[in-house]
């Protein structure tokens, strides 16, 4: 636990903000239960009504807390243990995690190759995991309704990594946004508007788990058209030596 007096400007605007972000949908919650728990309303279809928006709240304020818990365990590299992993492993199981949501609204996952074979990096699944299912759900949640998501990776001999290509055909990112992209508690005015619980930390924690996995992410993107991702990560032998 760090010590209040030894908490550096960052990590109190962190905290300021959790707070803040966090007290907003936890009154509703509270202020739509006490609706119910009055009296105030009886009728059966306006208590159904209220108890939905109150688990959304509620549901907002444990995607809220799931992030907290990432930017705590990053802050803590010891927890960050590394394994060889297929990386072509975390992606199936990243694609299945996030397809019912994309096939709730009718977008279309596509990747171009099928995910057999090996490519091994030096990892943690859980956070590489993360990582996945973040940039994919945000192509799913930024994306026009119908949209498509295309999915790929390739093998860069010369870098002697993987790279792995995430593009949806969403609302796109203005150019004067683009640098707040990665910045922890940033959201562009897109973002903003279709915000469902976030506390903007998930394209910044993504940032922070490949860059400790010694690997880059970079995003190219065109209002109305759509966004790639792009991650690339090191390649090793399974027995730990270079690929």
């Amino acid at each position: 636990m760090v010590e209040i007096n030894k908490m550096t400007n960052e990590d109190q605007k962190a905290l300021a903000i959790m707070a803040h972000d966090l007290k907003a949908p936890l009154s509703a919650v509270i202020d739509l239960l006490d609706v119910i728990n009055k009296g105030y309303v009886t009728d059966v279809v306006k208590i159904k009504d209220l108890v939905g928006r109150a688990t959304q709240k509620a549901e907002n304020l444990s995607v809220m807390l799931d992030d907290i818990l990432d930017y705590t365990l990053l802050a803590n590299k010891t927890l960050l243990k590394l394994e060889v992993l297929n990386i072509l492993e975390i992606l199936k199981e990243s694609l299945s995690t996030v397809r019912p949501y994309a096939d709730d609204r009718g977008i279309t996952v596509r990747f171009k190759r099928e995910l057999t074979g090996e490519l091994n990096v030096e990892g943690n699944y859980t956070f590489l995991l993360r990582v996945f299912n973040n940039i994919l759900m945000n192509a799913v949640k930024y994306n026009k309704e119908n949209g498509e998501i295309v999915f790929d990776f390739s093998e860069d001999t010369p870098k002697n990594a993987v790279v792995v290509t995430i593009s949806d055909t969403g609302i796109g990112i203005p150019e004067d946004d683009m640098d707040k992209v990665f910045r922890i508690f940033e959201r562009g005015k897109n973002a903003r508007r279709n915000i469902n619980g976030s506390l903007g930390l998930g394209l910044s924690l993504v940032k922070q788990i490949i860059e400790d996995h010694k690997g880059e992410i970079d995003v190219v993107s065109t209002v109305g058209v759509g966004t790639t991702i792009v991650v690339t990560l090191p390649l090793i032998k399974k027995e730990g030596g270079t690929k």
